[in-house]
């Protein structure tokens, strides 16, 4: 849809709401064609890395470079023809004049990489871009973005590598934690269905991929990090429209934070508190880091929990001890056993046992006393999840343990705090295979698991 006629600002943004369709979004996730303009024969260059990327996309993909008969191997054109998406990689200067001819020729979606706009003071090469984003009806992502992967058709980015597919989709207002969020993903195989680049949303902001990604069968969870929101309305009436959980990283906390944020993107960020007060409103899962973001998000992809009674099972007292306390700081209810449940644990355990929850085992456990334990829990209902601490002693089995928690996770929602370093890591990457989330220490794992009802 294109408009030619002058918007007043009260209109703008509700024109932009009505036009932001879901087939309009899909040609950014799953385009047929691809134009790099900027395809660089240069390894070193951004252009190259996105057009070397793309290489093994589901789309066709054209280099365009107007001193180069070939890139990669592949046929280099000196102009842009119409294709589905555009991506930009060329200096700031020149972003105008190839965003008009994209828009002579056609061209209705692009994703704009180059730095060098409001983010640095240059207001007057964004209000023009957004004039010829007007003119021919363009809809772009960026500038001064990473770009967008779709694990199952693309990865339109300067980075290199995959994450796994899954259900988490990451909107991110900074490309450079983008990278760094994409490569621990496969470090950790975190599995990703979309990622997400905005920049300085010059046009598309996060509300428009919000609204796009809850109606995508592939998203689970939508996890966000943002430092400002250019149109909090929209925002506002996305996420209270939205069915699918949502995990914002919010930054700018503090006035030096606000400042490098409005730096960053060239957007102002406002108070924290009022950021967080509205998330809460709104329902969204707000977190304090990067390793809360993606524990929470793991935890999201799965199901939700209703309810915050909790039993814990420990072969350690203290680390039962910093759970208990973790539990009550968190708001969580460490739940008092059932008679006929110590009953019955006392026919499976040695009398030292702790004879309430935390059920702590003794430290000699072994797998077969953790597998007794999980049986007799298995029949109850008095507790909404379970979490499994464990530390190596030398006598302690961490893998056949783990495998006794996966079995018992069929049933009932457990969570593992399997604590230590070399001695677990066999357990841990067992976990991670059979589907149960580990926690390194109490306090992370209750801070998390609160956030879920």
């Amino acid at each position: 849809m294109t408009m030619n006629f002058p918007l007043m600002p009260f209109r703008k943004e509700f024109i932009y709401i009505k036009i932001t369709s879901p087939q309009t979004m899909k040609e950014f996730f799953e385009p047929k064609s691809i134009a790099v303009i900027g395809a660089s024969r240069n390894r070193g260059k951004v252009g190259n890395a996105i057009f070397r990327n793309l290489l093994r996309s589901k789309a066709k993909v054209y280099p365009i470079n107007i001193k180069a008969k070939k890139v990669e191997g592949r046929k280099a054109y000196d102009k842009v023809f119409k294709v589905d998406l555009a991506i930009i990689a060329i200096p700031a200067p020149y972003v105008p004049q190839v965003l008009e001819e994209c828009g002579k020729v056609g061209v209705k979606h692009a994703i704009i990489i180059s730095a060098g706009f409001s983010e640095v003071g240059r207001k007057d090469l964004s209000e023009e871009v957004l004039k010829i984003v007007r003119k021919y009806g363009i809809r772009v992502v960026g500038p001064n973005c990473l770009g967008i992967v779709n694990t199952r058709w693309m990865n339109a980015t300067f980075f290199e590598g995959m994450p796994e597919k899954g259900g988490i989709s990451i909107i991110s207002q900074s490309g450079a934690l983008g990278v760094a969020l994409l490569d621990r993903m496969i470090e950790e195989g975190i599995g990703l269905s979309k990622f997400i680049s905005v920049g300085n949303m010059l046009d598309l902001g996060i509300e428009d991929f919000v609204e796009y990604l809850n109606g995508d069968r592939d998203t689970k969870v939508i996890a966000l990090y943002v430092e400002s929101l250019k149109r909090g309305r929209k925002f506002l009436e996305v996420v209270k429209r939205c069915e699918k959980p949502v995990v914002v990283l919010k930054a700018g906390r503090g006035e030096a934070g606000k400042k490098a944020a409005s730096s960053h993107t060239g957007a102002m960020a406002g108070s924290f508190e009022v950021y967080d007060g509205v998330f809460r409103q709104y329902g969204l899962k707000r977190v304090d880091d990067v390793n809360e973001f993606f524990k929470l998000s793991q935890v999201l992809e799965k199901r939700t929990i209703k309810g915050k009674k909790v039993v814990v099972v420990t072969n350690a007292g203290g680390p039962g001890v910093l759970a208990a306390d973790a539990c009550e700081h968190f708001g969580m209810k460490m739940v008092k056993l059932p008679k006929e449940v110590i009953k019955e644990l006392n026919s499976v355990l040695p009398s030292a046992w702790s004879h309430n929850n935390p059920i702590d085992i003794i430290g000699d456990a072994r797998a077969e006393r953790y597998k007794k334990v999980f049986e007799t829990l298995s029949k109850y209902d008095f507790y909404d999840l379970l979490l499994c601490i464990l530390t190596p002693q030398m006598m302690t089995e961490p893998e056949k343990t783990a495998v006794e928690l996966a079995k018992l996770s069929r049933k009932k929602r457990c969570f593992a705090c399997f604590m230590g370093g070399e001695k677990v890591k066999g357990a841990k990457k067992l976990l991670k295979r059979k589907g149960v989330l580990n926690f390194e220490e109490p306090w992370e794992a209750f801070k998390v698991l609160s956030k879920l009802s």
